[in-house]
């Protein structure tokens, strides 16, 4: 394994990111995906989930799944839900991700790639609809900073999301300094989204703009939001 970058470690990084997403992106697919109405469907698999609209989801991160692949995906996430139920209530910053939780992680993952025309980017944005909680996406360029030598496969990603629950964790201790006890709540709110963002999700968006859109933060550039 060879990561050579960390993720975000401080509350402003996250604060100012989540101001630059909201200029080069629009919140209103990523809300509608995390509505409970929409996730819990397509985690049971019932037959009136939105295969359609998952799918339109995860072609935002530049996946090209053709909406005839639906039936496949589906069969997919009913073979990730039997490793994933017991985890729908888990979080990136207050779950202890043990080797048996990982393991789970990797299986997952490694279920929702097997379903043909889904790559290791949309696995990881059909997990973040399941549980926007806990993960955390990656496209190519994401990876490829974290872990340039290893393969985008589930143990790789399962290490992934070790990175980012360090990430997280230093973020909520800074924010706790800071005088912010919830900061995924606390963006929220100042940035009019409503139901809140997981810190996973703001996660997400600071590699998204570093990673993938290359921008730099600068040590008190913070933007006010």
């Amino acid at each position: 394994m060879s990561n050579f970058v960390s993720g975000p470690t401080t509350y402003d990084q996250l604060r100012w990111s989540s101001q630059v997403f909201r200029t080069l992106s629009d919140d209103a697919t990523c809300i509608a995906a995390r509505a409970e109405s929409f996730r819990g469907p397509i985690l049971s698999g019932q037959s009136d989930a939105d295969w359609s609209a998952l799918i339109g989801y995860v072609n935002q991160w530049g996946c090209r799944i053709p909406q005839h692949k639906a039936e496949a995906i589906a069969a997919a996430v009913a073979d990730a839900a039997r490793y994933l139920e017991p985890m729908a209530a888990s979080s990136l910053e207050f779950d202890d991700l043990r080797c048996s939780t990982l393991d789970v992680v990797e299986r997952a993952f490694d279920c929702l790639t097997e379903a043909n025309g889904v790559g290791p980017t949309g696995a990881s944005a059909i997990l973040t609809v399941i549980n926007p909680r806990l993960f955390v996406s990656w496209g190519a360029g994401i990876r490829e900073a974290y872990f340039p030598q290893d393969r985008p496969n589930g143990a790789t990603y399962s290490q992934f999301l070790t990175v980012m629950r360090m990430a997280a964790l230093s973020i909520a201790s800074d924010a706790r300094a800071k005088g912010i006890d919830d900061p995924a709540g606390t963006l929220s709110t100042q940035l009019g989204i409503d139901p809140p963002f997981s810190l996973a999700k703001f996660v997400d968006e600071y590699n998204w703009v570093t990673l993938e859109r290359d921008m730099v933060f600068q040590p008190g550039a913070a933007v006010a939001v």
